[in-house]
């Protein structure tokens, strides 16, 4: 009688512990079948223009006026100011040189008065723009990602919108990588909006372009996290000066294992001597890079480890590509 009650207490227990279990097993086999089995890896250096909530003053010299970088503007003489149309209509019509603003300024709004001089048109903008890499294009449907870690702007967090825009650049600039401090490469941007951004998580930029303004759709195998081995990969650039994308050498030296989404996914050194002569190592604008393994897409370059800008940490694409 007690070994049969015992049983029964048995079975009633793991048939509890499937109830729990088995929606999110399903939901993790759901979350794996919505990823696309082959994607349109990229490499292309983009400008990714992040949308602010309000226009925004920045002025790149030094500002010794009452307007402060980053002040988002509500109001002019009690006027709502939305573009830099509008600043352009208020200097061309206002000759009074005491004017009053409601700005948003460190998570509160204020009044202030300026000379209508500090209203320059070219010290307001409507987006912040950076550097980064497309990494992947779904091609059934144009979804992208891009820039494969947070784009947390420091002090910017009650700024950005969540939306932009990304343009391919051309006639890039590129400041070598060092022993001392990572470089850098970004370039003028193509006329063209190659497409629109919709949501930003820890992993980069989401949204949708025209596949038709890609030169290249070179199509691979989405590889999974649980494909990542140490040894030769590839990490893929596509320098506007070049015809076609590059693959260069690097050497994976490190795989941690994740039981959930995070950018610390793998790392690899440069090995490439074309790539080191060319560039020094790892640039700001490079993130978003992929890296091939065995012909599939595995993951991202993500950043450098401290100062050695030889050595980078992937981000795994199966994390990247999540919803």
């Amino acid at each position: 009688m007690k070994k049969s009650f015992r049983i029964k207490i048995r079975v009633f227990l793991i048939i509890s512990l499937l109830i729990i279990l088995f929606p999110t097993y399903i939901n993790s086999m759901q979350k794996k079948e919505e990823l696309p089995l082959e994607i349109i890896i990229g490499g292309e250096l983009l400008q990714v223009n992040i949308n602010t909530k309000k226009l925004m003053y920045y002025k790149q010299e030094s500002n010794k006026g009452e307007l402060t970088n980053y002040d988002l503007i509500y109001k002019i003489n009690d006027k709502n100011i939305k573009t830099r149309d509008d600043i352009f209509k208020f200097v061309l019509n206002n000759t009074n040189n005491n004017v009053k603003i409601l700005v948003f300024r460190n998570g509160e709004k204020k009044t202030i008065y300026v000379n209508k001089s500090e209203l320059n048109p070219s010290y307001f903008n409507e987006y912040v723009p950076f550097s980064a890499t497309l990494t992947y294009i779904n091609p059934n449907n144009g979804e992208f990602g891009a820039v494969a870690h947070n784009i947390k702007i420091e002090n910017l967090d009650n700024i950005l919108s969540k939306k932009g825009n990304i343009h391919l650049c051309n006639s890039l600039e590129i400041k070598k990588s060092n022993e001392h401090e990572v470089g850098t490469i970004h370039g003028e941007i193509e006329s063209n909006e190659l497409g629109t951004i919709n949501k930003i998580n820890n992993f980069g930029a989401k949204g949708y372009l025209n596949l038709n303004n890609l030169k290249e759709k070179q199509i691979y195998k989405v590889g999974r996290t649980s494909e990542v081995r140490l040894g030769l990969a590839s990490l893929v650039i596509n320098n506007s000066s070049e015809e076609s994308k590059k693959f260069y050498d690097i050497e994976i030296t490190k795989i941690n294992k994740q039981e959930k989404p995070s950018t610390q996914g793998f790392e690899f050194e440069v090995t490439d001597k074309e790539f080191l002569n060319e560039y020094g190592g790892i640039l700001q604008g490079m993130s978003g890079s992929p890296i091939i393994q065995n012909g599939k897409i595995i993951g991202a370059l993500s950043h450098v480890i401290s100062n050695n800008t030889k050595m980078g940490i992937g981000l795994y694409i199966e994390w990247m590509m999540e919803k």
